[in-house]
C-alpha cells in the first residue's frame, strides 16, 4: 500500500465527515470540492434579492468551494471559471470573458436536472448585474466615478481577487442558509459535474483497482507550507513527463478521477489535523480508521506527561498514556508515516513513508521515551523534542535562543525519524556535534549551556547504550560509584573541581569556575589539565568548612585510586561518557547540598 492508496482508504472510512464541519478542525472536502479562503460574504434570498453584504473575518474564511478539474488547478485567475463561489472579477461584469464563463458553467447547473434553489437564486442574482453596485452601498468595497473597481484591499486581497462566497436566506426548516456547510448543495454538484464527464472513456485505475474516468488534472494544496505543490503531475505531450519510456500518455498508469479526489482530499485533511511543519517539511502520522494517535509534534510530549523524579514514575506514567490511545486500535491495525516537502514550487515529494501496525508503533515510540530520557533538576525525567536536539546539535546561540536553519532543521529531524520508527541508531555526528558545543560551555548563555547538557547527556546514554550487539542498560541515569570507565570518572572529577569553587563563592558571585573554563581543554587533554586544575583549587580548600573540605577531598580521592597511575592512556582525549559522569557527579553533590539545607531550616524552626 502506498500512499495515495492509504489517502484513499482513509477517506473511505471517514466518508461520513466529507463537508460537516467540525470545530477547531479541518473539514474533509466532499470530490468535487475544495478549500479556500473567502473574503466576502453575500447574502441574498430565494429569489436573488441581495439584502446584506460582509468581509469574512480572516479566523472564518475558510470555505468549501465546488470547483471542476480545471479550475481547480488555475493559477493567478487564469483558467476556467469555478461553479458557484469565485473572485469578484469572474462574477461582475468587469471580468469580460471570466465573467461569461462563470454564467455558462452556472447556467448549465441551474437548468440541469442536478440544480439546486440556491443555485438558481445565485444565477439569478448575478444576471441582474448589480453585484458591484450592492456591495458598495454595503460599504464592503470602493468603486471610482466611471463604476469600476477602486484600489482596495480586504484580508490583504485586492478587491477584483476577492473570494465571494454565498448565503441564500430559506425557511429556517430548509437546513442551512450557508451554500458551504449545505450537504445537499454538494451532492447536486457532484452529480452535476459526473454527468458533465459522462461519455469519456474508461481507463483502468491504478489506486482503486477499477475502471473510472481518468482523471487529468490532480489537485494541489495537500499541504499548507507548498500550498501550489502537487504530488502528481500531469502528462502532457510536449515536455518530457513520459518520453523515452512510452510512446504516448495512455500507455502510463492512469489515476481515475474519483480515486483522486478522495485521496487528495484525505491527505489535504490528515496534514492540517494531525501534521506538524518544521523546516518547511510536513510531517504526519495517522490510522487509516480514524483513530487518534499521539500527537505528530515528534516525540514532545512534556504537555502530555507530568513531571516525574523516578525512571518507574516516569516510565508508568508513558505507558498509561500510550495505552490510552491503544484502547481504540488493535494490534494489527495500520499507523501511517510521510513527511512531504517541495523542491520547486510546483512538486511535491514524499521524502519518507512507512506502514507500521500499530503495536509496533507503540512499541517503538515506548523504546525511544524510555531509551532517550534525563533526569534534570527542574525537569524532573524528560527526554529532548527532536527539535531541540536538532537546534542544540547543529544550531547557532543568537540572543538569548539557539536557531538553525530550515533546512537543517528538516533534513536532521527526518534522520531522527528513522532512528525512532526504524529502531536504527542516532546518527554518530549528531551525537559528536552535540558533545563538541556541550564541551564549550563559555560560547552559550547559563541557560542555554544546561540545555545543551541535558540534551547532549539524553542523547549520548541511548548512544553508548545502542553501541554493542545487544541493547543493555550499561550507562544509568544516576551515579554509579562503581564505573570505573576512565572518561566517566575523569568527567566525575570535573564536578567536583567545579564545586569545590562554587562552595566558596558569595550569593550575588557570577564569575564562571576554573572548570568551566577549561573544560574543553579538559575533554582534550584531562590529565594534563586536571594538574593545573588540582593546583589551582588548593587557596579554595582553605576556605571550605573543615567537614565540607573533607568530603570534596575524599570524593576525589576515591576516583583518582580508581584511575590506572601508570596507564598511558590517561592524557588522551575523553569519551563522551565524560559528560553523563560529570551531571551524575554533579546533581550527586547538588542534591546532598540542598537535602543539608533542608535538614538545617527544619532544626531552626524546631528551636
Amino acid at each position: 500500500m502506498g500512499l495515495l492508496q492509504a489517502a484513499l482508504r482513509t477517506y473511505e472510512s471517514q466518508a461520513h465527515l466529507a463537508g460537516v464541519p467540525v470545530e477547531g478542525k479541518e473539514t474533509l472536502t466532499p470530490i468535487s470540492h475544495t478549500i479556500q479562503k473567502a473574503q466576502i460574504e453575500i447574502i441574498i434570498d430565494e429569489d436573488g434579492s441581495f439584502r446584506e453584504a460582509k468581509p469574512v473575518p480572516k479566523a472564518q474564511s475558510r470555505t468549501i468551494i465546488p470547483v471542476t478539474e480545471e479550475s481547480a488547478g488555475r493559477t493567478s485567475g487564469k483558467g476556467r471559471s469555478h461553479p458557484l463561489s469565485d473572485q469578484l472579477q469572474y462574477l461582475s461584469p468587469i471580468g469580460g470573458d471570466k465573467h461569461k464563463a462563470y454564467l455558462e458553467l452556472l447556467g448549465r447547473w441551474a437548468q440541469s436536472e442536478y440544480s439546486h434553489p440556491k443555485v438558481r437564486a445565485v444565477l439569478r442574482y448575478i444576471q441582474g448585474g448589480t453585484i458591484l453596485k450592492d456591495l458598495c452601498a454595503a460599504g464592503v468595497i470602493s468603486l471610482e466615478e466611471d463604476g469600476t473597481l477602486a484600489g482596495g484591499k480586504i484580508e490583504g486581497s485586492e478587491y477584483e481577487k476577492c473570494l465571494v462566497r454565498w448565503r441564500v436566506m430559506p425557511p429556517p426548516e430548509r437546513g442551512s442558509s450557508a451554500c458551504w456547510e449545505d450537504q445537499s448543495l454538494f451532492e447536486a454538484y457532484i452529480s452535476f459535474y459526473h454527468s458533465l464527464q459522462s461519455g469519456e472513456e474508461l481507463e483502468y485505475c491504478v489506486l482503486c483497482g477499477e475502471r473510472d474516468i481518468p482523471a487529468q488534472s490532480h489537485p494541489k494544496g495537500v499541504v499548507s507550507a507548498n500550498f501550489g505543490a502537487k504530488l502528481i503531475s500531469a502528462n502532457d505531450g510536449s515536455g518530457f513527463t513520459y518520453r523515452g519510456r512510452f510512446a504516448d500518455t495512455s500507455q502510463t498508469g492512469s489515476v481515475g478521477y474519483t480515486a483522486s479526489q478522495k485521496a487528495h482530499s484525505a491527505l489535504r485533511w490528515v496534514a492540517a489535523n494531525h501534521g506538524v511543519v518544521m523546516g518547511g517539511r510536513t510531517f504526519l502520522w495517522w490510522n487509516p480508521g480514524g483513530n487518534p494517535l499521539p500527537s505528530p509534534d515528534f516525540l514532545d510530549m512534556e504537555s502530555e506527561l507530568e513531571q516525574q523524579t523516578t525512571f518507574v514514575g516516569y516510565k508508568q506514567q508513558l505507558l498509561d498514556t500510550l495505552s490510552g490511545y491503544q484502547l481504540n486500535l488493535k494490534d494489527q491495525d495500520d499507523v501511517i508515516v510521510a513527511a512531504l516537502d517541495a523542491a520547486t514550487t510546483g512538486r511535491l515529494s514524499v521524502t519518507y513513508y512507512n506502514e507500521l501496525r500499530a503495536n509496533d508503533f507503540f512499541l517503538r515510540l515506548q523504546r525511544w521515551y524510555l531509551s532517550c530520557c534525563w533526569d534534570t533538576r527542574y525537569k524532573g525525567l524528560w527526554s529532548p523534542p527532536l527539535k531541540q536536539i536538532v537546534r542544540c546539535a547543529y544550531g547557532t546561540q543568537r540572543e538569548n535562543f539557539i536557531e538553525v536553519d530550515d533546512r537543517i532543521l528538516r533534513e536532521h529531524i527526518q534522520r531522527l525519524l528513522h532512528c525512532i520508527l526504524d529502531c536504527q541508531k542516532i546518527p554518530h555526528d549528531m551525537v559528536q556535534a552535540l558533545v563538541s558545543k556541550a564541551s564549550c560551555p563559555l560560547a552559550y548563555k547559563p541557560g542555554n549551556r544546561e540545555l545543551l547538557l541535558t540534551t547532549a547527556c539524553a542523547i549520548v546514554r541511548k548512544y553508548e547504550n545502542e553501541f554493542g550487539e545487544v541493547e543493555k542498560e550499561v550507562w544509568t541515569l544516576n551515579l554509579d560509584e562503581n564505573n570505573h570507565d576512565r572518561s566517566y570518572l575523569f568527567g566525575r572529577l570535573l564536578a567536583v573541581a567545579e564545586q569545590v569553587e562554587r562552595s566558596t563563592y558569595s550569593l550575588d558571585e557570577k564569575r564562571e569556575p576554573n572548570a568551566i573554563r577549561m573544560q574543553s581543554v579538559f575533554s582534550q587533554r584531562p590529565l594534563y589539565a586536571w594538574r593545573i586544575l588540582e593546583e589551582a583549587l588548593n587557596p579554595y580548600y582553605q576556605r571550605l568548612a573543615p567537614g565540607l573540605r573533607y568530603y570534596y577531598r575524599n570524593i576525589t580521592q576515591e576516583i583518582t585510586e580508581n584511575l590506572l597511575a601508570g596507564d598511558s592512556d590517561l592524557d588522551k582525549k575523553l569519551d563522551d561518557v565524560y559528560l553523563l559522569g560529570y551531571y551524575h557527579q554533579r546533581s550527586a553533590m547538588t542534591k546532598k547540598k540542598d537535602k543539608n539545607v533542608t535538614e538545617d531550616e527544619s532544626n531552626e524552626s524546631a528551636k
